[in-house]
């Protein structure tokens, strides 16, 4: 039985909700160890670090980085931040391997959604808040400014 066949659930026998018990513990744990691994990725000295998640955790940028421009700078981040995510989600899926089976639904699902998400290209944000290459418009009015006083 699989965490998406909960349906029966009123017909379980002692030993299946057991099993169904130590699974969800088992994903608990690997979730938290997810979130504590760390990877980098590095492009002409700038180094990015995430986390098991794909969140960016730091970022270091050598003086020498910065020589050629804001532009070739930026590429080198977004690069090194997509470098840093393939590798977080290598090791997720290694550790779910390692976890619940090579084979297993739950080790197929950390592969595609881990990888699905470290191919996406880190979002650039301009000054305005407005992303840099969606040429929608903001979808409404600005929020209004809190009442004076307030923070």
């Amino acid at each position: 039985m699989s965490f998406d066949d909960l349906s029966r659930i009123d017909g379980l026998t002692q030993a299946e909700l057991d099993r169904l018990a130590a699974r969800a513990r088992a994903a608990l744990a690997w979730r938290r160890a997810v979130e504590a691994m760390r990877a980098e990725g590095e492009v002409d000295g700038v180094r990015a670090t995430v986390n098991g998640t794909g969140s960016l955790v730091d970022l270091r940028i050598p003086t020498p980085a910065c020589a050629d421009g804001g532009d070739a700078l930026a590429e080198r981040v977004s690069e090194a931040i997509t470098r840093a995510r393939a590798e977080a989600a290598r090791l997720a899926a290694l550790s779910g391997a390692e976890t619940f089976g090579e084979d297993s639904h739950e080790t197929a699902t950390i592969r595609s959604s881990w990888e699905d998400g470290a191919r996406r290209r880190p979002q650039v944000v301009a000054a305005t808040g407005d992303r840099r290459d969606d040429p929608r418009p903001p979808s409404g009015p600005p929020p209004a400014a809190p009442p004076s006083g307030t923070w």
